[in-house]
């Protein structure tokens, strides 16, 4: 058991609200990287494959960056904490990133520029969701998670209502959306925030020889690299896919990824509690099981109608993976040394950006738009093979 005076204390409505506006930041920018980016990419590229190669190459960035971040803020003690330098200095990397891009018309000069834009990205969140088992006590983490998702989902809403749909007008108005916000979005947070102090003379951790010990975790992360590598095929071509398939314009594909991500905010929330209730892994895996199954429908809808349905579906889905698979996780690492241990969750999500994208792009091209989801839909159901074989994890403890 942890000392009493070293736990952290409940968390009241504004505080988690402060601390969920740094999620807001986090889902602009996918917004961006996944309605904008592809668009600005395929311009440029004029290839679906050479836009799923160029967004793979930030997979990268996913690998190393969230491990080394984490680790670091593990171990830095500044006046402003552990985390929170490590998260302005990644956003600020990213921001001026953002800003170059939009004045760059050559797949030669952008390349670099988004593997740095997403080297800032990840850098910032691998301390940013280490800062949630810093506040939260495990008891409140289900619904923490679940609140965080549903106010900061809010960033990838604004994004595609107002924002997304400026690019047919406009190209360069999109930007302007992510660079004025995300600063606002993460300077709350930073404000609101108030780190705790961890306790002194902690043995350092030796974080891999440490995972090699930790089967069940080894399970859920093999599971959860699985289901990003199928979430990252569908979010990067979406919008493009769906413009193939059902004849839409980009605003009508957007509206779709809209509903997509709306479902997920409204529904993340009460997937928190229901976890309460089912437990972290049953929740977990029902997400996965309905997110497949509605990859596997899609390519047979007639109507642009039916698809906004079955969007609704897949978005209570998703929200519900986003929302229950985090405190999942969290019950199976130590308590100390967390960021070390999110660094590495953080790589499995992010370091799939890898693969996924460059296989999409190449199902596409070799076989046709259908492929994508029916692909999807198998890699998530293998990953969610390794989840059924985790031991049921107790929410209020945390695997010794």
């Amino acid at each position: 058991m942890i000392p009493e005076h070293t736990q952290p204390s409940p968390a009241g409505l504004l505080k988690l609200s402060g601390f969920a506006l740094g999620l807001f930041a986090v889902q602009t920018f996918w917004g961006f990287t996944w309605a904008t980016l592809p668009l600005y990419l395929k311009a440029l590229t004029g290839s679906n494959a050479g836009t799923g190669i160029i967004l793979s190459t930030t997979g990268i960035t996913g690998l190393f960056f969230p491990v080394l971040a984490g680790a670091l803020s593990d171990r830095i003690r500044t006046p402003l904490g552990r985390r929170r330098p490590l998260i302005l200095a990644g956003w600020m990397l990213a921001w001026s990133m953002i800003f170059l891009l939009m004045r760059i018309d050559s797949p030669a000069a952008a390349i670099p520029v988004i593997f740095l834009a997403y080297a800032g990205f990840f850098f910032a969140i691998g301390p940013y969701f280490a800062l949630l088992p810093d506040m939260i006590p495990a008891t409140q983490r289900s619904f923490a998670s679940g609140l965080m998702f549903l106010i900061g989902g809010t960033g990838i809403l604004s994004y595609l209502m107002f924002a997304a749909p400026w690019w047919e007008a406009s190209p360069t108005r999109p930007f302007w959306w992510v660079l004025i916000a995300v600063p606002i979005a993460v300077s709350v947070m930073c404000l609101s925030v108030k780190e705790s102090v961890p306790p002194k003379g902690k043995a350092r951790l030796h974080l891999f020889r440490e995972l090699a010990g930790r089967k069940n975790l080894l399970r859920f992360l093999f599971g959860m690299t699985l289901q990003w590598i199928s979430l990252w095929m569908v979010s990067a071509f979406f919008v493009i896919t769906c413009m193939a398939l059902f004849g839409l314009s980009v605003e009508q594909a957007v509206r779709a990824f809209f509903v997509f991500n709306a479902s997920f905010v409204g529904f993340a929330l009460p997937a928190g509690l229901l976890a309460v209730q089912l437990g972290l892994k049953r929740t977990t895996i029902g997400g996965v099981a309905v997110l497949a199954l509605c990859f596997c429908v899609i390519p047979f809808l007639q109507a642009y109608s039916s698809l906004l349905i079955l969007v609704v579906i897949a978005g209570a889905a998703y929200g519900t993976i986003l929302a229950v698979s985090y405190p999942f996780f969290l019950s199976m690492i130590p308590k100390d040394h967390t960021a070390g241990f999110v660094g590495l969750y953080q790589a499995c999500q992010n370091g799939t950006l890898l693969p996924g994208p460059a296989i999409a792009g190449l199902l596409i091209d070799s076989f046709g738009y259908t492929t994508l989801f029916f692909g999807a839909a198998a890699v998530m159901l293998s990953g969610m093979i390794f989840y059924i074989t985790v031991r049921q994890s107790d929410p209020m403890r945390q695997e010794s």
